[in-house]
This record gives C-alpha cells, sequence and structure tokens, in this order.
C-alpha cells in the first residue's frame, strides 16, 4: 500500500515519526505531508531522514511540482492524518482549502482515516465533536482517541493512540 501520512501541530505530532517507521517496517510506502504548526514540533529532517524526497510541508516550495496535490491524491491509495488537531479536523469539514495538507484532503478521493488527538476539553467542544461527526457521515473513517494523562497532566481522553493500534486499524479495516 501507497500512503501519504498528513501529520498536524498536535503534540502527539513526535509520535508520527513511530507511525511512519511502522508502515515502512511493513513495505508500505509513506510520503509525510505536514502543516506549518507539525514542523515546529517536529522538525521535518526527522521525517526526511527515513523518507528522503517525499516529505512536503509547504504548498509553494521553489521546484515543487505545482500540482503536487493531485499527483499525490493519484499516487496514493490512504490519506492518513495522525494525529489530526481540532484546526485540520475543522478545515476538513468545512472544505477549507488553506495549506498543502488541508489541500491535499479537499483532493484525496480515496480512503482517509482521521486519529484525533488533542485535549480533553477541546475533543469534547460541540464544534469538535460535530465535525468529527460531519466527517464520518461522509465516509471519513475515525480511530477513537486513547485515554490517559494528556499533555498538560490531566487525565482523559484525547491521547493519540500507539502506533501499532492506529497501523492495525488501517491495515484490518483496509482488508489488506
Amino acid at each position: 500500500m501507497k500512503l501519504i501520512l498528513g501529520v498536524s501541530g498536535s503534540i502527539g505530532a513526535y509520535k508520527a515519526v513511530d507511525i511512519m517507521r511502522l508502515f515502512q517496517k511493513n513495505n508500505h510506502s509513506v510520503t509525510v505531508v505536514m502543516t506549518w504548526a507539525a514542523t515546529q514540533i517536529v522538525p521535518p529532517l526527522t521525517f526526511s531522514a527515513f523518507a528522503p524526497g517525499k516529505v512536503f510541508h509547504d504548498m509553494f516550495s521553489k521546484n515543487q511540482d505545482s500540482l503536487l496535490h493531485i499527483n499525490l491524491c493519484n499516487e496514493n491509495d490512504l490519506l492518513l492524518v495522525a494525529p489530526a488537531t481540532a484546526n485540520i479536523i475543522g478545515k476538513m469539514a468545512n472544505g477549507i482549502a488553506d495549506d498543502l495538507l488541508s489541500t491535499l484532503l479537499c483532493a484525496f478521493y480515496k480512503r482517509v482515516v482521521v486519529a484525533p488527538a488533542m485535549n480533553v476539553h477541546m475533543l469534547e467542544n460541540k464544534a469538535v465533536m460535530e465535525n468529527i461527526v460531519r466527517l464520518q457521515s461522509r465516509g471519513i473513517d475515525i480511530i477513537e482517541p486513547a485515554e490517559g494523562l494528556l499533555a498538560n497532566r490531566e487525565s482523559g481522553k484525547g491521547r493519540l493512540p500507539t502506533a501499532d493500534v492506529i497501523y492495525r486499524h488501517c491495515i484490518d479495516t483496509a482488508g489488506v
């Protein structure tokens, strides 16, 4: 399987490297598309060390394919957004395309899996909950956030599940 790993700016972004490596270990091709906020948590170089030439974070990088968002859609089978912040979920639910990842999400016409990761209070916000329901009604697969200790030392639902849980979900539900 060829997939795009969309990484948004949750503190859980550090786990995205493990997710990428697990897919690669199991012979899947991974391209990484990061939001600006994600690049502030995990530098693109971290991903590039394991996926040279397959890490993107800017819609208009010099010498970059001007149709990258379309060509990536055609070349990949799955778009996995892990972690997915309230921001990227809101953009997806409302068709906002103002950066490379959100533009790619608007153009992607194959299977999309989203793993929300945020503070429990953000996750329980009515707008966020409505956006998640809206995505599910459109056939987007949502992986339930894990419960446990959160970045702000509160406990609750909102943690990014482990790489293994995310991998198994993507593989098991794809019939691969």
